[in-house]
């Protein structure tokens, strides 16, 4: 899954939790898969941020 995927994903998980109720369960559900979607992409933006300082590394030698 790419970053902008995750992201599309996290916003329509919060477009359905402010306009349909939910039960307990679907609840539970979302909050489980946008937490998962979070540590995703945290995860591809410590990726790129390690991927640039190894970079900025290598010019300064």
């Amino acid at each position: 899954m790419t970053y902008q995927e995750a992201v599309t994903e996290l916003e329509q998980i919060l477009a359905q939790l402010q306009e349909v109720p939910a039960d307990i369960d679907q609840l539970h559900a979302r909050i489980a898969r946008a937490e998962s979607l979070v540590a995703a992409c945290r995860g591809k933006l410590r990726g790129v941020e390690e991927q640039l300082e190894e970079l900025q590394k290598t010019t300064e030698a």
